[in-house]
């Protein structure tokens, strides 16, 4: 009989958890700030922390948007360091996903405003006939 593993693989969402707890030890680290334990624990886990990956994302976003041009091009873009590497791209995928985000959220107000001033032009009797 083959041999068998009873882990189950990792989920997308964990092992992103994962890899955001890792890059925030990581930048933590190379910034002399302090990183609370559950995300040094997440990033030894397999699973990660998916319950806090949101809250993990956030704190790299966040890490990442308040350093200076030269922390960035040391910690973010250094080109010789392997973990330099991964946030630079984690990074550079998180800014798209937000562009992408903020376009998407800008058109969904945009077309409750045009069905808002559209359903302001309709007499009660319309409405009613439209069931609204």
């Amino acid at each position: 009989m083959p041999c068998q593993s009873d882990y189950l693989a990792a989920s997308g969402q964990e092992l992103e958890s994962k890899r955001v707890c890792g890059l925030l030890v990581y930048l933590g680290v190379q910034l002399g700030r302090d990183i609370p334990g559950w995300v040094h624990e997440a990033a030894k886990d397999y699973y990660g922390n998916v319950n806090r990956l949101d809250e993990a994302t956030k704190m790299l976003c966040e890490c990442c948007r308040t350093l200076t041009k030269a922390e960035a091009e040391s910690f973010i873009y250094d080109g010789h360091s392997p973990d330099a590497r991964k946030l630079a791209e984690w990074w550079e995928r998180h800014q798209e996903w937000d562009r992408r985000r903020v376009a998407e959220e800008q058109d969904s107000r945009r077309r409750i405003m045009l069905k808002d001033r559209a359903l302001k032009k309709l007499t009660v009797e319309e409405r009613e006939a439209l069931g609204l």
